[in-house]
C-alpha cells in the first residue's frame, strides 16, 4: 500500500511540475508578446484587427479619431489613443518624457508611442488600462486633486521652453476683450441672469485680471482639468489627458478644477465647497514654500471666474443654437445653468470681499 501511495505521490508531483513548466512557458510567451506593443498598430496608425481580439470605443476626438480600449491575444487590455487634436501633436509624449517623472503617479502609465518619424496623422500612444473610472467630483476627490495640483504648480518651469504659453481656449485677457467686442450680447446675457455690470465694474474686473496676470508666476498647467479628466480607480486619484499642458498662471487650472462646466460631467459647486478646496490648495502651496497673499488671490480668482464664465456662457449659447452640435440640448442647458451659478456666486463673493 505504501509503495502504491509513493508511486501516486510521484505522479502527482510530476503532473505539478509539468503544469508549472507549461505555466512558465505560457508566461514567457505572454511577456514576449506584450514586449512589442507596436505590433498591435498598423503602419497607418490604426489598431490591427489581426492582433487585437476586442475593441471598445471610449470617445471621439476633435478630428474624428477614436480613443479605444482594446484586448490583445493574451487577454490583457490597454488604451489606444491616436492623435485626436492635431494642434497638440507630440505634447503628451513630451510631458511623459520630461515632466511626469517629477509628479506623483496620478496618471496612467505610458506603454508605447509611435515612432517620431511617423506622420502626425498616423501617430498614437498606448496607455495602461486602469479599469473602471469613476468621475465623481465629490469633496474628497476635489480636495485630493487640489493638493496634487499645488504640487505640479510648484515645479520650476524655466527649462521647459517647449511648452506653449496658451491652452486650447483663448487667454483670459482675450476673453475679456471678446466680451467687450460683443458688448450688446454680453449685456443680454447678464440681463437673463438679472445682473448688471457698470462701467466701473468692468474697469475693476479688467484691473484685477491685469494685476493677476502680472503678479502671479507662470506655472505648469494641466490645461484641461475638467471633471472628465479627473477620476478615481478603487479610491486612487487619476489625472488624465495631459495633451493640453502649457504654461499659464495658476488661475487657469484652479478655474478648471473648481468651476469649468462640461456637458457630460455635471457637478454642483457651492461657495462653501469652493472656499474649502481653495484653502487646501493654498495650504499645500505654502507647505511647499510658496507664499500667496490670500486676500488678493481670492479677488483675482473671482474676477477670473466671472470673465471665464461669461465667455463660456456665450460659447454654450452658440452650441444651443447650432443644430449640428454634438451635445444634447438638455445637457447643454444644464451646463449653462451650472456656469451661470458660478458667475453669480463669484460676483456675490467679489462684491462681499470688496465692501
Amino acid at each position: 500500500m505504501k509503495r502504491m501511495k509513493d508511486m501516486n505521490d510521484m505522479k502527482v508531483m510530476k503532473n505539478i511540475k509539468q503544469m508549472k513548466h507549461m505555466e512558465i512557458i505560457g508566461h514567457s510567451e505572454n511577456v514576449e508578446y506584450n514586449r512589442h506593443p507596436e505590433r498591435w498598430v498598423t503602419s497607418e496608425g490604426t489598431l490591427d484587427d489581426q492582433q487585437v481580439k476586442e475593441r471598445q470605443i471610449l470617445y471621439k476626438g476633435m478630428n474624428g479619431r477614436y480613443v479605444e480600449r482594446f484586448t490583445v491575444q493574451t487577454g490583457q487590455t490597454y488604451i489606444f489613443k491616436p492623435l485626436t487634436n492635431p494642434a497638440q501633436y507630440g505634447r503628451e509624449r513630451w510631458m511623459y518624457e520630461h515632466v511626469m517623472p517629477s509628479l506623483p503617479p496620478v496618471y496612467p502609465q505610458l506603454i508605447a508611442v509611435s515612432d517620431e518619424t511617423m506622420a502626425p496623422a498616423h501617430s498614437w500612444l498606448i496607455y495602461e488600462d486602469m479599469g473602471q473610472l469613476e468621475h465623481r467630483m465629490c469633496e474628497s476627490t476635489l480636495l485630493n486633486a487640489a493638493a496634487h495640483m499645488a504640487s505640479w504648480h510648484e515645479l520650476p518651469v524655466a527649462a521647459w521652453h517647449e511648452l506653449p504659453r496658451m491652452g486650447q481656449k483663448p487667454p483670459i485677457q482675450e476673453m475679456l476683450h471678446e466680451l467687450h467686442q460683443h458688448q450688446s450680447e454680453t449685456d443680454e446675457l447678464l440681463d437673463r441672469l438679472n445682473l448688471t455690470l457698470s462701467a466701473a465694474d468692468w474697469d475693476r474686473l479688467a484691473m484685477l485680471i491685469l494685476t493677476a496676470e502680472g503678479e502671479l508666476p507662470l506655472v505648469l498647467c494641466h490645461g484641461d482639468l475638467h471633471p472628465g479628466n479627473i477620476a478615481e480607480v478603487e479610491g486612487r486619484l487619476v489625472i488624465l489627458d495631459w495633451e493640453h499642458a502649457h504654461l499659464n498662471t495658476p488661475l487657469w487650472d484652479v478655474y478648471h478644477l473648481l468651476d469649468l462646466s462640461h456637458p457630460l460631467f455635471p457637478r454642483t459647486m457651492t461657495p462653501e465647497l469652493r472656499a474649502h478646496v481653495m484653502k487646501v490648495y493654498l495650504d499645500k502651496l505654502e507647505s511647499l514654500g510658496v507664499q500667496v497673499e490670500r486676500g488678493s488671490f481670492a479677488k483675482w480668482y473671482d474676477a477670473y471666474a466671472l470673465i471665464f464664465s461669461l465667455w463660456m456662457l456665450r460659447l454654450i449659447d452658440g452650441d444651443l443654437r447650432n443644430p449640428a452640435c454634438v451635445w444634447p440640448q438638455e445637457q447643454l442647458r444644464n451646463q449653462w445653468q451650472e456656469t451661470a451659478a458660478t458667475l453669480e456666486q463669484c460676483l456675490e463673493h467679489l462684491n462681499g470681499v470688496s465692501n
